[in-house]
Order: C-alpha cells, then structure tokens, then sequence
C-alpha cells in the first residue's frame, strides 16, 4: 500500500515538471517571437488602368479644338487687360490697351505736318485762281490790242503805198505810221504781260500738284500713325471664350508677342487631352471608339475617336453637346480598346 503511494506521488510530480517544462518552452519561444521584427507585408500592386481587358479609363483635360490668338499690335506698356480666362468676348470687344508714347508724339507731328501742307495747298490753289484771273484778263487785253493793231498796220500800209505812188498827204502818213508804232508797243506789252502771267500760273500749277502730293504723303502718314495709335486698344477678332491670357498690367510688351490672349471659337467641336502610361500608350490608335464623362454633364458620358497618337499624349475628339463643356474642364476618359 505504501509503495503504490509512493509510486503515485512520483508520476503527479513527473507530471508537474514536464508540465512546468513545456510552459518554459512556450514561454521562451514567446519571448524570441517579440524580439524578432516581423517582416513588411507586401504592397498590394496598382489597379492596372486597363479593365477586363476591353477598355482603359483616364484622367483627361477638355480644350477647344480652334484658337485664335491675339497678339500686340504696337510696343508699349500694359495699362489695361480685360477679359480673365473663361470669360467670353464678342467680336470687337476691348481686350487690352497698350500706352506708347512714341507713338502719340508721331500722330502729334503727322498731325502738324499735314496741316502745313494743307495750308499750303490752300494758299497755292488761291494764288492759282487769282493767276488765271490775272492771266485771262492779260490775254484778254492782249487780244483787242492785237485788233488794234491789226488796224493801225493797215492804215499804216496804205499810207506807206499811197507815199510811194505819191498821193499821200505828209501829215497823215506819219500819223498812220505813229499810231501803227504805238498800237505794235502797246501789243507787245500786253503780250509780254500775258505771257509772264500764263508762266505764273503753268509754275503755280506745278507747285501746287506738288504740294498736293505732299499733303497725299502727309495725310497717309497721319492715317499710318492713327493706325498705330488706334492699335493701342487690342479688340477681339471674333466671338468666344478666352482661354489664355499673357501680361500684366504695368509690363512692357512688344508686337512680337503674338499670343497676349488665346480665344477659343466653335466650341460645338471640342477635344480631350491624356496622358498614357507607355504600357497603355502602346495599345491606343486613332480611329478607336472613346467616352468622355464629366461632373458638369451628368449621364452615359459623350461619344468620341481617339484624333492622334503621338508620344506622351492622345487626343480624343468629340462634338459638345452643351455649352456646360469648357475648356480646362477635367474629364474621364474611357477608350475602348481593339
């Protein structure tokens, strides 16, 4: 009996310290496990853009497919911009205007020369009028002198053959030959005057088609320099929406800038711009069926073809069916692919 007990109480004690053990062991283990890091997960890969195979969907921007760009006509500075972007402009509206100094001090002096010639002109055509009066009235004159004349050479001419047959009177052959004298002095006069008044107004004439092709110069300058001055205030060329605008106020710009505004026109027909992964860019063509999807055009989205292809970027062209489309607006874009 008490070697059976003996025999139990030593089995409950091997019992107790394997149990004792295996505790340790986990214990142990356990340790070992918090002092060791546990290794990262690895990340989840990127949702690839293409799905199920059939299309790829990406982030786009819209832009007008026509642009009118409005350059600076003249240099000068900035002393007024308009119209912001995203604004609309109708045909004729002020966009800008440029103040030039140069510019206004050359209309000042194509203004003050084309007065003087008009001057000029003025005073050259009344002497020219006052001239021909002057010269009608001298060949005028001229003209009864000649009859005159004529008259006088007659009588002279029958006296002098009357002397010579002897039948005429002393007295009245030198008579006729003073008066025929006289009437030849007076003509010649006359004559001399008339044809001195005919050189005034043939030179005045002359003088005055020259100053008129001054004044013609002088007015085309001023028109010119008007022009350039009228330049000053840059005006839309047509009806749309303004999608870029260069400058600040205050800042010299030269005519050189061709683009100081860009006006979107037509935006019935618009395009949307994305920018592919290589991956995805590789598998677009033009020609390929797309819809372009919008916050501010709620629905299935708008039809479209992939337009181009080219290295970093695709273009989508489509046909707006709102005026709610504008350019800048983001887009997705989805193309069905082949």
């Amino acid at each position: 009996m008490a070697q059976g007990m003996i025999l139990y109480m030593r089995g409950k004690w091997l019992l107790f310290a394997g149990t004792l053990v295996l505790l340790a062991i986990a214990a142990g283990a356990l340790s070992l496990l918090r002092r060791t890091p546990s290794k990262p997960a690895p990340p989840a890969p990127a949702a690839p853009a293409v799905f199920a195979g059939a299309e790829v969907a990406l982030a786009g921007k819209i832009r007008a497919q026509h642009i009118v760009p409005v350059g600076v006509p003249v240099d000068g500075t900035l002393e007024f911009l308009g119209p912001e972007p995203g604004q609309e402009v109708y045909e004729g509206e002020l966009l800008a205007r440029v103040k030039n100094q140069g510019l206004e001090a050359a209309q000042q002096l194509a203004q003050a020369q084309a007065e003087r010639a008009q001057t000029r002109v003025d005073s050259l055509n009344s002497a020219l009028i006052a001239s021909r009066l002057e010269t009608s009235r001298a060949r005028s004159d001229a003209s009864r002198t000649q009859d005159e004349l004529d008259r006088a050479e007659k009588a002279y001419r029958r006296q002098q053959m009357l002397q010579r047959e002897g039948a005429a009177r002393r007295l009245e052959f030198e008579k006729a030959q003073k008066d025929f004298q006289l009437a030849e002095a007076h003509y010649r006069a006359l004559d001399e005057m008339a044809r001195l008044a005919e050189q005034r107004t043939d030179s005045l004439r002359k003088e005055l088609d020259n100053a008129r092709r001054l004044l013609e110069d002088k007015q085309r300058e001023l028109e010119e320099a008007g022009q350039d001055l009228a330049g000053e205030q840059i005006r839309s060329p047509v009806d749309g929406v303004v999608i870029a605008r260069s400058g600040q106020l205050g800042e010299e710009v030269a005519r050189s800038l061709k683009d100081l505004f860009q006006i979107a026109t037509d935006l019935s027909v618009m395009e949307a711009v994305v920018e592919p992964e290589p991956s995805v860019l590789a598998r677009l063509r033009p020609g390929q069926e797309a819809l372009i999807v919008m916050a501010e055009l709620p629905g299935e989205g708008i039809p479209g073809t992939v337009r181009e292809v080219r290295a970093g970027e695709t273009v989508v062209e489509f046909t707006s069916p709102s005026p709610a489309v504008r350019p800048g607006l983001s887009a997705q874009v989805r193309i069905k692919l082949r």
